[in-house]
C-alpha cells in the first residue's frame, strides 16, 4: 500500500513541478502555489516510501523469520526422524541380538537334552546289558549246578532245588536198563524219572514241594548226561506234538478245556498237567479226548511219557 501512495505522490510531484515552471513562464501568479503542492507531494512521497520500506522490511523480516523457523522445524523434524530411526535401529538390533541369544540358548538346551537323553539311553542300554549278562550268568550257574554226567551206575552230587518244579532232560547210550530216581538229601525216594531198557533221550517233569538239596541215583550200563532246569522255556498254545518223553509249557485260559490226544507206540502213554492232573494213562496206540477245568489264565506244564509219536490239541 505504501508503494502505491508513493507512486501517486511522485507522479503528482512531477505534474505540479511542471505546472509551476509553466506558471513562471506565463507569470500568472500560480507558480508559488504549484511549487507548494509539489513540495507537499514530495513529502508524501518520502513518507510513503519510508513506510513502504519499513513494511517491506517487516514483511521481509517476518518472511525470513518464518523461513528460518521452517528451516529449523524441518531440521528438527529430520533430526527427530534420524534419532527415531537410530532408536528403532538400535531396538531392532537389540531384538535381533536377543533372538539370536535365545536361539543359541534353545539350541544349547536341545543339545544338552539330546546329550542327556543319549547318555541316559547308553546308561540304560549298559544297565540292561549288565542285567542281561548277570541273568545269563546266573542261569548258566544254575544250569551248571544241575548238569550231571557219568557212565554206569552213579550216585550224583547233591544239588539245590527251589520249590516249584524241575525238568530233567536225560540222554543215555547203552543196551541195558537205564533207571533214574530223584532222592532228597536224606536218600528218600521223591520220584522215578526214567525206567527203560536201551538207549534213551527225553524229558521228565517233577513237582518239587519243598526247596532244599536233592540228588539222583542212576542205574546204567553206558554213558549218560542229565540236565536239570527250573526255568520256563518258550510257551506254546493250541496244538503240540512230539516223539517220546517230553515236557511242554502251554498257555491256557481258565474254564473247561477239551484235550484231544493221540499216540502211536507199544509202551506206556501217560500225560499229566503240572504232574498232578492225569489226562491219559494207556499202553500202546491211543486216540481219545477228555475235558478238564483250568482254574486260571496261566502257563501249565504238560508232561508226556511215550515211546512213539504223539499229538495233543487243546480247545
Amino acid at each position: 500500500m505504501g508503494m502505491f501512495f508513493g507512486f501517486i505522490s511522485l507522479l503528482a510531484l512531477f505534474v505540479f513541478v511542471i505546472l509551476a515552471l509553466i506558471s513562471l513562464v506565463k507569470k500568472n501568479g500560480k507558480a508559488k502555489k504549484n511549487f507548494l503542492i509539489a513540495g507537499i507531494c514530495m513529502v508524501i512521497f518520502i513518507v510513503a516510501v519510508s513506510t513502504s520500506g519499513a513494511t517491506d522490511t517487516t514483511q521481509t523480516s517476518s518472511t525470513n523469520d518464518k523461513a528460518v523457523k521452517d528451516t529449523a522445524s524441518k531440521k528438527e523434524t529430520k533430526e527427530e526422524k534420524a534419532k527415531s530411526a537410530e532408536v528403532q535401529a538400535k531396538e531392532e538390533a537389540k531384538q535381533k541380538a536377543d533372538a539370536e541369544q535365545k536361539a543359541k540358548e534353545v539350541a544349547k538346551a536341545k543339545a544338552e537334552a539330546k546329550q542327556k537323553a543319549k547318555a541316559e539311553a547308553e546308561a540304560k542300554k549298559k544297565a540292561e546289558a549288565a542285567a542281561k549278562a548277570k541273568a545269563a550268568a546266573e542261569a548258566k550257574r544254575k544250569a551248571d549246578a544241575l548238569k550231571m554226567s557219568g557212565s554206569g551206575d552213579t550216585a550224583t552230587k547233591q544239588f539245590k532245588l527251589e520249590p516249584g518244579f524241575v525238568v530233567f532232560q536225560a540222554k543215555y547210550t547203552g543196551s541195558q536198563n537205564f533207571i533214574v530216581t530223584l532222592l532228597d538229601e536224606n536218600g528218600n525216594n521223591v520220584d522215578l524219572l526214567v525206567n527203560t531198557i536201551g538207549s534213551y533221550q527225553g524229558k521228565r517233569f517233577v513237582a518239587v514241594p519243598d526247596g532244599g538239596k536233592y540228588m539222583l541215583n542212576v542205574k546204567a550200563s553206558g554213558p549218560w548226561t542229565i540236565q536239570g532246569s527250573q526255568e520256563i522255556p518258550k510257551e506254546e498254545k493250541g496244538t503240540i506234538s512230539g516223539n517220546g518223553d517230553d515236557v511242554r509249557f502251554v498257555h491256557m485260559n481258565s474254564g473247561a478245556r477239551t484235550f484231544t490226544l493221540s499216540h502211536s507206540g507199544s509202551q506206556n502213554f501217560i500225560v499229566k498237567i503240572n504232574d498232578s492232573v492225569l489226562l491219559a494213562n494207556e499202553i500202546g496206540n491211543y486216540h481219545g479226548s477228555t475235558v478238564e477245568s483250568i482254574p486260571d489264565d496261566s502257563v501249565y506244564a504238560i508232561g508226556i511219557q511215550a515211546n512213539g509219536p504223539w499229538k495233543i490239541s487243546i480247545k
